[in-house]
């Protein structure tokens, strides 16, 4: 040890003897902090993270900054978004190449080491985690929607195509979540690109499938792949086929006559009584609703049953007129945005059940923010002429 470490430490044990600090309390290799002769903190950002990014870092998985030029940046991993702002600090922030912590302290003789800080700043970027914003993905995808191979060259078809790379610039989400949501839409991958169907395009593919079941006596619960692909290929590609299928049923095996392993799919009567409820709601303003119970189970395949909870999330009844109606409501119109979302609720409706309202506020729900927490926060309650509980809200509505 040399003499200017010796004087050092003299200072450092006085330094702690000043703050009334035990010498037998502090750990050994104390760190003489001094400034460099040239700080530049324009060539950094600082930034906090979590464990779960920590863990992304020291495994070397990427971190993606996401988001149109207009855009509030966003920072991704594979599968979780993050909202990504500047925090100011009143606090100067010293950047080290290099410091020693309680837990990694070298062994041996104590020992004072000097440290030279490389940058100072008064402000760090900000993580908190995001509900991806993925309206902009469906935006996007209803720019153009597939609408059969025979209109794709018409000036109607003309839009632009994405994919998943061109999405990845600009929706401001993870690929995970993305991948996600494009299922949720029932997007399909045509031609490298991601496009939605048109809706009455998926309505006419999902009624050839539908025939042929009925032709062939087929159970719902086992439409065998292939066979429904090769009958159906002259009308429709076979890739939009199975995709409706998938859209519609969930993928199984079952046994052929000779006993061998077949792809069949199993079609939800749920998801397919929905889509012929959007068939007589979409043209229609609004529906006397004792009429439209009638017409919806009459247009349904024989042997599937329509209830109204096949309508959650995508029309609204209202019983407190005479007679009760009900509309087209789709969640995929709502704003992303809370605040919105519930404003065009209440202008809507007035007044909303838990049941009715859960629907239409769910997808806004976090791990930390409940359905229960979203309406404290923005509703009102009170108890109908029947007793029954219905939230309206609590701001002027613009």
């Amino acid at each position: 040890m040399d003499i200017d470490d010796e004087r050092m430490l003299d200072e450092v044990h006085s330094i702690a003897s000043h703050a009334k600090l035990e010498l037998s309390d502090l750990a050994g290799h104390p760190q003489c902090i001094y400034f460099g002769e040239e700080l530049n903190p324009a060539s950094m950002r600082l930034l906090e993270v979590d464990s779960t990014i920590l863990k992304c870092v020291v495994e070397g998985q990427r971190l993606i900054i996401r988001g149109d030029k207009t855009d509030h940046a966003v920072l991704c991993t594979d599968s979780k978004t993050y909202d990504l702002k500047v925090a100011e600090t009143s606090n100067t922030l010293l950047v080290l190449k290099d410091c020693f912590t309680k837990d990694n302290l070298p062994s041996g003789e104590n020992r004072l080491h000097q440290k030279r800080v490389t940058g100072v700043s008064h402000s760090y970027l900000e993580l908190r985690p995001l509900r991806p914003r993925l309206k902009k993905l469906q935006m996007l995808l209803k720019e153009n929607p597939f609408a059969g191979s025979i209109y794709e060259d018409t000036p109607e078809h003309s839009g632009k195509r994405y994919t998943m790379d061109m999405l990845l610039d600009i929706v401001q989400a993870s690929e995970g979540e993305i991948r996600d949501e494009l299922i949720s839409i029932k997007a399909c991958l045509i031609d490298g690109h991601w496009r939605v169907l048109d809706f009455d395009y998926e309505s006419q593919v999902l009624t050839h499938i539908l025939s042929l079941v009925q032709e062939n006596s087929w159970s719902y619960d086992e439409v065998p792949l292939e066979e429904t692909l090769s009958t159906l290929e002259n009308l429709e590609p076979r890739p939009i086929l199975e995709h409706c299928l998938k859209c519609c049923g969930d993928f199984t095996r079952g046994k052929n006559d000779d006993g061998s392993e077949e792809a069949m799919y199993s079609l939800d009567p749920d998801k397919v009584c929905r889509l012929f409820a959007e068939m007589l709601l979409r043209p229609a303003d609004k529906f006397n609703l004792t009429e439209f119970l009638e017409v919806w189970q009459q247009s349904v395949p024989e042997g599937m049953v329509t209830t109204e909870q096949q309508l959650k999330g995508l029309a609204l009844i209202d019983r407190s007129c005479s007679p009760p109606v009900t509309w087209h409501f789709p969640l995929s119109d709502l704003p992303e945005n809370e605040r919105e979302r519930f404003d065009v609720l209440f202008k809507t409706k007035e007044r909303w059940t838990l049941d009715e309202i859960t629907s239409y506020i769910e997808d806004l729900s976090t791990e930390k923010l409940s359905v229960g927490a979203l309406l404290q926060r923005n509703c009102r309650t009170s108890l109908n002429a029947a007793g029954i509980r219905v939230y309206n809200t609590k701001r002027p509505i613009k």
